[in-house]
């Protein structure tokens, strides 16, 4: 089993303790969930050398699980837990905000066990009635049922070692000239549903048994001579298609924009006397004129062949020029990493040791501050003891670690830190952890009155958790003008399970400046920093729109000037 798949039971353990009422071990289980779901290298490697209880989290009890997962692709004590509750866990745990102690509630007052259920609960008006919930959950319940019901959808950032795995797996068979990975994919979508792998071969029949076979597929939806589907134990469908080496760039470019954009390609061609489909650009008496690589087909069109993760029809077809995008590795650092001092796996020392191996010329160290529902915020007089040690890595590490901290907004917009250490800290980063259901105009206010302050970064903005929770009701036009108004820089915070901001709201905020951001609490979760580069280039921004992009000497000078 892969990575993402064992941590994704461990989490779901985590849940079921949860629901029954054990104390302390639901904890545990998530610590080694976030160990398992950071880790950039195999676990079942880590397995073969005898190291899963040298990992942060896991002792004897979890790591005897995380082998019989591996050996066996099963887990009797997960089973067993499932078995002795009443209600549909799993599907209910796929509805955004049904959490374990909602489940628990629903289940002892309304006895709800199943997704059909919960629809006819909420229909009837009954989840509103219950304390702490009310008209808009359940609301959110019922369109969260039916995003359900479409299929599901995978993180991307949590796909993308696999589907890369494949990609390259491919690439290496000898009748295979070319392979590339097209779709939502490609365009860098927060959450993509399947995943196109496009191939360049004399022999499709030998890619075809080679890719119907490959150890990560569980189920083989449909066999053809140039076209195959699979799906992977993790549930994640896999389409590959073989095309012809005049075909390829035809093809990638039909699989890689979205409808609305390959809609308006398609005019445009048509205006120019051409027709455009997946094998190629043709005129109306159907010669083939081009389609080896993407770039003769714009060309040929008199368009600016724009970036994949461009490629959405809002604007982009009308460029005179290829925009300068921030590019993949131009990020020297993070503005947003959690360490042992509050709740993170990993110590400070071991942070910026890993960033300084990553090529990085800064981290950011951003623990906790304020009331945030964690076992270790820290107080200023941690925050002392920590700068203590900040400084004394400052000169021993050939890295420049800036000391920052991630400050609870509290209700009324203040922050949860004194003045006085607003002032003292490198980076003041505020975000919104609690009291997240105001209406629309109190949390917009608030959040103004909060970047009013010292405040360097805005963090995580909206607040949306992907497949969990919902944005914050809030004014975004109005955020982003008091963010440039108060030169606060708005995050990227590029977690997986964040990726906050999103693309189209980045290209709302132009003009806005940016941080990326991985939100690590590990030194594993550094790697998804390239996320928030992909998310950059959704929201077209480039390299000097970007704070990350600076050196070290500029990014003191902006810090400074606040």
């Amino acid at each position: 089993m892969k990575n993402l798949e064992i941590a994704k039971i461990l989490f779901e353990i985590a849940d079921l303790l949860e629901l029954q009422g054990v104390r302390f071990k639901p904890r545990a289980y998530q610590m080694a969930a976030r160990t398992v779901e950071n880790l950039s290298e195999d676990i079942e490697e880590i397995y073969k050398r005898g190291e899963l209880t040298e990992l942060p989290g896991i002792g004897e009890s979890i790591a005897q699980k995380i082998e019989e997962l591996i050996k066996t692709g099963k887990l009797k004590y997960y089973n067993d837990l499932k078995k002795k509750l009443p209600m549909d866990v799993e599907q209910l745990g796929k509805i955004p905000g049904m959490g374990p102690k909602r489940i628990k509630l629903l289940y002892e007052k309304l006895k709800v066990k199943t997704l059909s259920d919960l629809k006819k609960a909420a229909q009837q008006h009954k989840i509103r009635e219950l304390r702490g919930l009310g008209e808009k959950i359940e609301a959110d319940v019922l369109k969260g049922i039916k995003s359900a019901k479409k299929g599901g959808r995978f993180l991307l950032g949590y796909i993308m070692p696999l589907a890369e795995e494949i990609k390259t797996e491919l690439g290496k068979l000898k009748e295979v000239s070319a392979v590339e990975i097209a779709g939502s994919y490609r365009r860098r979508k927060e959450m993509v549903g399947d995943i196109d792998i496009l191939a360049v071969s004399s022999q499709p029949s030998r890619v075809m048994e080679h890719f119907v076979h490959m150890k990560v597929v569980a189920d083989v939806l449909a066999k053809g001579s140039t076209r195959s589907s699979v799906r992977l134990h993790n549930g994640l469908q896999i389409d590959l298609r073989v095309v012809a080496s005049k075909e390829f760039g035809s093809a990638l470019q039909y699989f890689t924009g979205n409808k609305e954009h390959n809609v308006e390609l398609r005019k445009i061609a048509l205006a120019h006397g051409y027709t455009l489909n997946e094998y190629g650009l043709f005129t109306l008496n159907k010669k083939w004129v081009a389609g080896r690589t993407e770039e003769e087909i714009y060309k040929k069109l008199g368009v600016v062949c724009v970036s994949p993760e461009m490629r959405e029809n809002t604007g982009e077809l009308a460029l005179k020029k290829v925009p300068s995008l921030i590019g993949y590795g131009d990020a020297q650092g993070d503005f947003q990493t959690h360490t042992t001092w509050s709740d993170g796996n990993d110590s400070i020392e071991a942070m910026a040791t890993k960033a300084q191996s990553l090529g990085w010329k800064f981290i950011t160290i951003t623990d906790h501050v304020g009331q945030v529902r964690i076992t270790n915020p820290l107080n200023e007089k941690r925050l002392e003891k920590q700068a203590a040690e900040i400084k004394k890595l400052n000169k021993r590490l050939d890295i420049r670690i800036f000391h920052g901290a991630e400050v609870d907004i509290l209700k009324n917009g203040t922050l949860a830190l004194s003045k006085e250490w607003q002032k003292k800290l490198d980076v003041v980063l505020a975000s919104v952890h609690l009291a997240t259901k105001m209406g629309e105009k109190e949390m917009t206010q608030r959040i103004c009155t909060a970047m009013e302050n010292r405040v360097h970064i805005l963090g995580h903005p909206t607040g949306r958790q992907l497949e969990k929770r919902e944005a914050y009701a809030m004014n975004l036009d109005k955020v982003f003008e008091c963010a440039r108004r108060n030169d606060v820089h708005l995050d990227i915070d590029c977690h997986p399970e964040r990726m906050d901001l999103g693309g189209e709201q980045v290209k709302a905020a132009k003009g806005c400046t940016f941080v990326l951001s991985t939100d690590a609490h590990g030194v594993d979760g550094l790697h998804f920093l390239s996320l928030g580069e992909a998310i950059a280039r959704r929201g077209w921004l480039s390299a000097k729109d970007v704070l990350n992009t600076y050196s070290v000497k500029e990014i003191e000078k902006v810090l400074g000037g606040k």
